[in-house]
């Protein structure tokens, strides 16, 4: 069955679903909205179970450049990351103040404006930021042939800035006679920057998937009545698939990134990032003849000290909409939407027993048969993408049975029929 023909199906569970989310974990059933919430009444049970059938860690996104903010870092031998931005269509007229147009013979003034994540600096130390130019005719997601293009002989310009100049918008100067150079020829521009400096540091640039893109600016004369020029991020290639093409305008590529979690480890967020996929197999009589009233998914986090131990993340779970067609936890953790509101706030250095809460998640598979709607859930972090720390939960496949992924549901025989 196609996932396309389940749609009609999770529409019609809506209603339902949204109605009792307020109340899908009220354990006193003390009727405080009695309306909307008729009394779950009965005893309420609580079991706790093994109730994962597959746990694994996938690659969260779906392509290089499809990151919503872009990540500069310069970290030591801990992590570096570089950012690639493409004008691939320049002009080459333009109109003075008071004349007709004319082909553009000079570059004057000419900079990249970057919006800039403050709360993502890291670092007090002055930053230089190097330019490269990595136009190529590699393959577009070859990062090791881009990497490469950071020599010297490829070097554009640097600029260094102060801490205190680190504010919500950064002009970054570029080569005047470089910019010339690449209009005259016709030719694209395609900027790599890198960080550098005596000290560590970090910083989060806004993307074009993440509305707003960097734009670049210059004039084509000295004389200041004339409006400067501004030129849109575009991307020519890959030719013949303008979603890639359009990813591609702007992306983060990863020098080195922090050590990977150990074999059989669940990880969630990181560089590259990822994402954590578990599918159940819950007993019928649960869902389909009770009432949830709670469900907890129980995990063991792990303490991860490789990169900022004590920063925080928040990690958010997601239903798995992806019908049982779709067999790869990789593709099925791309089709997800919202169980709730609240997120997981966690540090990377943390380590001890964490609870998800998936009363809603139970709440949506009670409208759909499990041979049409997988019980399955994925974890993933806001922050995906844009942020290196990386949080660390026990599997299945631990072997302490007690560290092993468990859901506990505290659910009641007796089914509300409706409103009183």
């Amino acid at each position: 069955m196609k996932l396309s023909s389940i749609l009609p199906r999770l529409l019609a569970g809506a209603a339902l679903f949204v109605s009792i989310l307020s109340c899908s974990e009220n354990l006193d059933s003390s009727g405080a909205c009695p309306i909307l919430c008729p009394q779950i009444g009965g005893n309420v049970q609580n079991i706790t179970i093994e109730a994962v059938v597959l746990d694994t860690t996938v690659q969260s996104l779906s392509g290089l450049g499809t990151e919503p903010g872009l990540l500069l870092a310069n970290r030591g031998d801990t992590l570096d990351t570089r950012v690639v931005v493409r004008f691939d269509s320049l002009p080459e007229k333009f109109t003075p103040a008071g004349d007709t147009a004319q082909a553009i013979k000079s570059v004057d003034s000419a900079f990249i404006l970057f919006k800039l994540d403050t709360l993502s600096i890291k670092g007090a130390e002055p930053v230089t930021i190097e330019a490269y130019d990595v136009d190529t005719t590699a393959n577009d997601t070859s990062t090791a042939a881009v990497l490469a293009l950071f020599r010297p002989d490829r070097f554009i310009s640097s600029q260094t800035f102060a801490r205190a100049e680190l504010t919500d918008s950064l002009k970054y100067f570029i080569s005047n006679s470089f910019l010339l150079g690449k209009i005259q020829n016709r030719l694209s521009v395609r900027i790599g920057l890198r960080a550098t400096g005596i000290a560590s540091s970090q910083m989060g640039l806004r993307s074009t998937e993440g509305l707003v893109a960097p734009i670049m600016s210059f004039r084509a004369t000295p004389d200041t009545a004339t409006k400067p020029i501004l030129v849109s991020e575009f991307s020519k290639t890959p030719v013949g698939e303008p979603i890639v093409a359009a990813n591609l305008t702007d992306y983060t590529i990863i020098s080195k990134a922090p050590p990977s979690a150990p074999a059989g480890v669940l990880a969630a967020a990181g560089l590259p990032p990822r994402r954590i996929y578990f599918r159940f197999d819950i007993p019928s009589a649960i869902i389909d003849s009770s009432t949830v009233v709670r469900a907890t998914l129980l995990l063991n986090q792990l303490s991860n000290n490789s990169l900022d131990p004590t920063d925080t993340i928040r990690v958010l779970p997601q239903v798995v909409l992806a019908g049982r067609v779709v067999t790869d936890p990789q593709k099925a953790s791309q089709i997800i939407a919202n169980i709730s509101a609240d997120t997981l706030t966690l540090r990377p250095g943390d380590s001890g027993e964490t609870n998800v809460e998936l009363a809603h998640a139970f709440t949506l598979w009670r409208t759909q048969r499990p041979d049409t709607l997988p019980r399955a859930i994925v974890l993933k972090a806001v922050s995906e993408g844009i942020a290196p720390l990386e949080i660390w939960f026990s599997s299945s496949e631990d072997p302490v049975a007690a560290l092993r992924p468990r859901l506990r549901i505290s659910y009641t025989s007796k089914v509300p029929l409706g409103l009183p």
